[in-house]
Order: structure tokens, then sequence, then C-alpha cells
């Protein structure tokens, strides 16, 4: 951390957002955090340890983005109430449908919610730009806020990863051995699925990374992120094993090969 205006600042080419965000957290401060890649701008609001709101410059992450996706109004609808937008005096687009009966306070809530979850979980996948924090605490008046705390956030994001051989590669070669971490399952701020758990319970300071991506209960990519998240939140640390003997090897999975290496090949 530096005495300057932004107190942390990172490059997601060097370090993955999910990395990134556990570092901030370690310092349990108030602020905003700060994406950019190229002309998007999306920020993350972080309070007492917690997420509680995301936003994006790009308008694909709109409401109404969002809204036409999820086919939960017409286009004449999203078409009436962009117009009224630009009539009215400062009111947002989700309180102009709910007045005009298009949806309920309720299923603006839930809508919102889940808006701001697809903003915050489409920053894991860049793999370019930079990352700021500037400290402080920040009025917002945003009254649906997520809450959500931010191992969860990042368990989550890893979880919704299109892709799994960047967050392997950061894992180290496919002999890495896997011991527990300092932090235990219950005290993580995340809530483990029975099979995520079991997943967990495997690491016992003698397996290797190809043993428990292959031996994890769910498919060899999900078992993969997982393995990065235990690691990321500490719950899970590694250690080299020897290498004399050991064979490079690559591990199919539902979306393609991805070495487990850094770029080994079977031999």
């Amino acid at each position: 951390m530096t005495e300057s205006r932004f107190q942390y600042t990172g490059d997601l080419a060097e370090e993955p957002l999910p990395e990134i965000l556990r570092t901030i957290h370690h310092y349990r401060v108030p602020g905003v955090v700060t994406a950019t890649s190229g002309d998007v701008v999306k920020k993350i609001y972080l309070m007492d340890g917690n997420v509680i709101f995301a936003t994006s410059s790009d308008l694909a992450d709109s409401l109404g983005a969002f809204l036409k996706q999820s086919a939960l109004i017409t286009s004449g609808e999203l078409r009436i109430s962009a117009d009224r937008i630009h009539a009215s005096e400062g009111k947002r687009h989700g309180e102009l449908l709910v007045e005009m009966g298009v949806l309920t306070p309720e299923q603006l809530r839930q809508i919102v919610t889940e808006q701001v979850k697809a903003i915050l979980h489409s920053v894991f996948s860049w793999e370019k730009g930079v990352v700021t924090l500037e400290v402080g605490r920040f009025r917002t008046d945003e009254l649906i806020q997520l809450d959500m705390s931010t191992p969860q956030a990042i368990a989550d994001g890893i979880r919704r990863l299109p892709d799994p051989r960047r967050v392997v590669s950061r894992l180290g070669p496919s002999w890495t051995v896997f011991a527990r971490g300092e932090v235990p399952a219950e005290a993580s701020g995340v809530a483990w699925g029975e099979g995520e758990l079991k997943l967990l319970s495997l690491v016992d300071g003698r397996r290797t990374l190809r043993d428990l991506i292959t031996a994890g209960p769910d498919d060899v990519s999900m078992n993969a992120k997982l393995v990065y998240a235990f690691w990321v939140l500490h719950l899970v640390t590694r250690r080299e094993a020897p290498t004399s003997g050991i064979r490079k090897i690559q591990w199919k999975t539902r979306s393609g090969t991805f070495p487990a290496d850094g770029g080994g090949t079977a031999g």
C-alpha cells in the first residue's frame, strides 16, 4: 500500500483479478476498485469487506441490455421506457419500468442484483487492463446492494471463468504438491458446496495438482478452477515436489485441452 490517492494498483496482464481482490481484502478497507481495459471502465464498490455494488461504462452491461437478454420485457416496452428516460427528471430506468407496471419492485430488485453480479463476474475474465483501488468511504444512492463478502465474490468469479488455462498456469506444474493452508473452509467467507468441500478434503500434503484435478468430484476444468480458488483464498498452500522422472502432461476438458505445467506436452 502507498501513500498516494490510489492506494493500490495492479496490472491484470501480470496478476489476475482474484489475486488482486484477495490482496485488497487483506486490508479490509472501504473503497472503489476501478478496472480499465481499453475504453471500458468497470467499478467495484467495497465496504466492510463486502462487495456492495458494481458499475460499467459498457452499454452492453446496461439495465436495458440486460433486460433485453433476459426477455423479461418486450422490445416495445424497452423502447418506450428508454424514451421516457430522456423526458424524466433524473429518474432511473428501473424506476420508470416499475412506474409503467412492467416490473414489480421485487422483480426489479432481483434483476438489478443479477445485473450487478454479471458486471462483477465479467471483469474476472479480463487478461489485460489496469486495476486501481481508491481507499475511502463513499456515498451511494443505490438502494439495491449486494452485501456479498469479497471472498464469496472471488470464488463465484473464478467458478464462472470460461477458460481455466490461465489460472491453472498460476498454480504451478502438474507435480506441485498442495497442503492445507492457514484458513479453514468455515472461516473463508465462502459458502462452499458439498462437492467443493470434498475436493478440499483431498488436499493432504501428498497429492499433486494433477491428482487433485483428476480425482475431484467435478469435471477437470471446474476442479482446476476450484483448486485455484482455494489457493487464492489461502485454504491451500503449495510446495514443489521432486521432478526427477516426471513427465509433462495435458488434460482434456469439456472446453478443450490445457497443460498443467505451463505449456508442456505429453511425452
